[in-house]
């Protein structure tokens, strides 16, 4: 059907005074390079179009997939595919069928065909990801992780179908002699091997998800898990910077996660001051009175009274542990420690209620003739 297309390019050249091998490589050329351009005047108007269509039906009928499709560029890859797919199907109409130059150009096209239908599948892939990443039951597991696992299944096959196109054999030759290769293969996804295999122990026993507040000291990481792939964990520090942190590092060392704080509802405060040991001293009776219990010392008084202070408090929680203690006397005085929990995980109010509890303390020393050490 385009054979008059082939002859009427064959001619002009022919007429220019072209002609052998050289004319029928000016011929292949030009043959190729007006394919390639109706290829991508087709792939404009049908990306126009599609992605148009795509977005106005979006837009009066959200969907979550059409949503996720159009972020990750689905639509624009599939765009590619049906030139690619058109120009195979009549390349020989223009080139002659079992020609070499029809040969060599639609080998051609199988490579970018192959690249680009992996690169759908990919971006199909990442959609699912985006698409479990917001439900309740998946959005904190390692999606990404196993996405990019796949996708490297993907590319490998295409990298199979490459060397099979160019050298023009079946795959299954090539299969064939792929144990041999699977030391190289070993070698060059080593470290993805081991990030997935790291993954897989990050999500069975559950040690980091998405959304986690965890601190890494060792990585100066101190903030909320964002994402976790292959290669590291991402977190978002409370300062807007970002760190990453190596899955590997979760799994073989020690970190911190808040997960636990936070599913309760609850957060520890420990602070600890110190008494100057000169200002201890016999309990008075109006000391007694105000802590309504009986104490030897003025600092019994103060450890009492401040045990009634934080159990009377209503962000305190009671029902977890509340106590004041006396820690091992070292050379600054003897220390004394609160020990309880703040009713909120939320970090302005958490400080807000220490803040609160130290004022009050230290207003109230004098109250039992007691003294702040403090080094001169």
């Amino acid at each position: 059907m385009f054979n008059w297309i082939r002859e009427t390019i064959h001619l002009f050249f022919s007429q220019l005074g072209l002609h052998g091998q050289l004319l029928s490589f000016i011929s292949s050329v030009a043959t190729a390079l007006g394919l390639l351009c109706s290829g991508f005047i087709l792939y404009y108007i049908i990306r126009v179009v599609l992605q148009n269509t795509i977005k106005i039906t979006n837009k009066r009928f959200p969907s979550k997939w059409r949503t996720a499709l159009l972020k990750e560029r689905f639509f624009i890859q599939l765009s590619f595919l049906l030139p690619a797919i058109f120009i195979k199907i009549i390349a020989p109409e223009f080139f002659g069928n079992g020609t070499r130059s029809e040969i060599l150009f639609t080998a051609l096209i199988n490579l970018y065909i192959v690249a680009n239908v992996t690169l759908i599948l990919s971006a199909f892939l990442r959609a699912i990801g985006d698409i479990l990443l917001q439900l309740e039951a998946t959005k904190d597991k390692p999606i990404k992780s196993y996405i990019q696992i796949v996708s490297i299944f993907f590319w490998i096959i295409a990298i199979v179908l490459f060397i099979s196109i160019l050298i023009n054999k079946s795959p299954t030759v090539f299969l064939a002699g792929l144990g041999a290769f699977s030391a190289v293969l070993m070698l060059v996804f080593q470290d993805t091997i081991v990030g997935f295999v790291n993954s897989l122990q990050l999500s069975a026993n559950d040690l980091v998800r998405n959304g986690d507040w965890i601190t890494v000291s060792k990585y100066d990481a101190d903030g909320t898990v964002e994402e976790i792939n292959l290669i590291s964990v991402k977190v978002r520090n409370f300062d807007g910077t970002i760190s990453t942190v190596p899955v590997r590092q979760l799994v073989t060392d020690t970190f911190q996660n808040w997960r636990g704080m936070e599913e309760q509802g609850v957060r520890r405060i420990k602070r600890s001051f110190f008494i100057d040991s000169k200002s201890i001293k016999k309990a008075t009776t109006e000391m007694l009175k105000k802590i309504d219990s009986q104490q030897e010392t003025n600092l019994g008084c103060l450890r009492e009274y401040i045990l009634n202070y934080l159990k009377h408090r209503n962000d305190i929680n009671i029902n977890k542990i509340c106590m004041v203690r006396i820690l091992p006397i070292n050379e600054f005085g003897i220390p004394i420690e609160l020990y309880c929990f703040a009713k909120t995980i939320k970090w302005i109010e958490y400080e807000k209620i220490q803040s609160e509890i130290m004022e009050h303390i230290l207003i109230a020393l004098s109250q039992f003739d007691l003294v702040h050490y403090q080094r001169k």
